[in-house]
């Protein structure tokens, strides 16, 4: 069906739905901040998650999806904990804590990112991914990893972007930009996900930096390291381990 980016799957339903771009169940406020397209290129632009929908899959695929809005919903769930556990405690005199453990599904919210990355790009001004065969359509070989019936090339997938002394900020939003490549295709994504970083790659290249002058929110990203599968976030307070966070890959 046309203006369902999962058309190539076949299987079509007759009913285009009207599809969250960024998952409305990962949400306790009602906003997103979108940066680096051209219609928001000078600054980010906080969008109302309400507003934030648009026809891009039909009800089938849409319906077959539902298991990474989960997953998603589940990962924004433990940072929300983990941001408001790190505040709760940086409050207190610094001493020893019971560590708090919790775990993150990293193939889900990997998938996770892909859609919600192919939902904000779909019929838009690039190609997505260098195999894409037409400007605003993501790739078969993209379509089938976000479905599950492929996985990325060794190198391509999510990478935790970090520094040292970065700060939890205990805030409900989603950042995302686009990676562009020479003004014709998107390469992957950059988001800001609950105060944690990420970028998504979908071409095989082992990353360790993002090239320089890559922002997203005003804030300068090539300065960080880039950490691919990351196993666990290790949370201090002080100089003492309050959280970890498992990522099961």
């Amino acid at each position: 069906m046309a203006n369902c980016w999962a058309q190539e799957l076949g299987s079509c339903s007759d009913k285009i739905t009207r599809e969250h771009l960024v998952s409305r169940s990962l949400f306790m406020s009602d906003d997103v901040l979108v940066d680096g397209f051209p219609w928001c290129k000078d600054k980010p632009i906080k969008i109302g998650l309400s507003s934030l929908t648009a026809k891009v899959l039909c009800a089938k695929h849409n319906s077959d999806l539902s298991d990474i809005d989960t997953a998603g919903a589940e990962a924004f769930a433990v940072l929300r904990e983990a941001t408001g556990l790190s505040n709760f405690r940086s409050s207190f005199p610094k001493k020893r804590w019971t560590i708090k453990r919790s775990r993150i599904d990293g193939r889900g919210l990997e998938r996770w990112f892909l859609k919600t990355l192919i939902n904000m790009s779909f019929e838009r001004d690039f190609r997505i991914g260098s195999d894409s065969a037409a400007v605003g359509v993501p790739s078969r070989r993209l379509v089938e990893i976000a479905f599950g019936l492929g996985a990325f090339a060794p190198g391509a997938g999510l990478y935790s972007v970090v520094h040292v002394g970065q700060q939890l900020q205990s805030n409900d939003t989603v950042s995302f930009a686009p990676l562009i490549q020479n003004g014709s295709f998107i390469r992957g994504g950059l988001f800001a996900f609950r105060g944690l970083r990420y970028f998504l790659s979908l071409e095989p290249e082992r990353w360790t930096q993002l090239p320089k002058g890559v922002t997203i929110s005003g804030e300068d990203w090539s300065i960080s390291q880039l950490n691919f599968h990351n196993r666990e976030m290790r949370i201090e307070n002080g100089k003492y381990l309050s959280q970890v966070i498992e990522m099961a890959w």
